[in-house]
């Protein structure tokens, strides 16, 4: 019986990919070669169909899916990728991780739908929140392609924040804080990532973002405070000093490197001797 049954489920998957003989031909004579994916039923239909064995057809599908899309003979292929990897493989196992990655990388790579990938990539999500690689491309991909760090900022968050996620995910997550301007969260976690450190190679990137925020925030504070006395006093301070004289400062910063930052008393402009290591000035 389990053999019968799954003889009708490969059956029932050669029918779906191909519709049948005189639907094929109709299309042949009249329509574009993508247009019998239109009869290619949903996945809530198909898994009515199936008897208990909607996993394995949706590993059909999906294989089935690879070999479509590794073909450019269709030139409307790209139309139905919705329809393909959401409505069909993703309903019949919403919990199949592969066809959310692959799907999204088609999606996005060759047909430049970013704004596709990234609702079945959310729908993976949301089925599989355990599942931290897709967040993390979801991630990737507005980080890397749609420069969009605070969306990219928001995806690195939900894996930082999965169990077993890999390291290299806060690694992003502290970076997108840099590019977004807020510069001192992006320090914190920097820091923490630079103090909890198991590798040279992980100590030694954390440090390069650490040593150059540094720098940036203390210059920051330094020229806020010559801002703030050149408002209440009306003129420059001669020194930086001043500033601690004033109370406009607790005290002054040393650079990471440990020098004194440069201050110019004609043009109130503050300098650190040390470069930037990550920017090679």
């Amino acid at each position: 019986m389990p053999r019968r049954i799954l003889t009708l489920l490969l059956l029932l998957a050669a029918g779906v990919t191909g519709v049948s003989a005189r639907k094929v031909e109709e299309l042949r004579s009249g329509q574009a070669p993508g247009q019998h994916l239109l009869y290619l039923p949903s996945g809530k239909y198909l898994k009515a169909v199936t008897f208990g064995y909607n996993n394995l057809l949706a590993d059909l599908v999906y294989l089935w899916s690879i070999q479509y899309y590794s073909s450019y003979q269709a030139s409307d292929r790209y139309d139905y990728l919705d329809q393909i990897y959401r409505h069909v493989i993703e309903e019949l196992d919403p919990h199949y991780v592969d066809p959310y990655l692959v799907g999204s990388m088609i999606m996005s790579v060759e047909a430049g739908r970013h704004d596709l990938a990234l609702r079945l990539l959310d729908d993976g999500i949301a089925r599989n929140p355990q599942e931290w690689i897709l967040a993390f491309s979801a991630g990737f991909l507005c980080y890397n392609t749609l420069h969009d760090n605070q969306r990219a900022r928001d995806y690195f968050q939900k894996v930082v924040g999965t169990p077993g996620a890999p390291a290299v995910a806060k690694r992003f997550y502290a970076e997108m804080f840099n590019r977004l301007g807020d510069k001192a969260t992006s320090l914190r976690y920097w820091s923490e990532i630079y103090e909890t450190a198991d590798s040279d190679y992980v100590r030694q990137v954390s440090w390069l973002h650490v040593h150059d925020l540094r720098i940036d925030l203390d210059l920051e504070s330094l020229q806020g405070g010559v801002a703030s006395y050149r408002e209440r006093r009306g003129g420059l301070p001669l020194r930086l000093a001043d500033l601690v004289r004033s109370g406009l400062l607790r005290e002054l910063p040393l650079d990471p490197d440990g020098r004194d930052y440069r201050y110019d008393p004609h043009t109130g402009s503050v300098a650190s001797e040390s470069r930037r290591l990550l920017q090679g000035r």
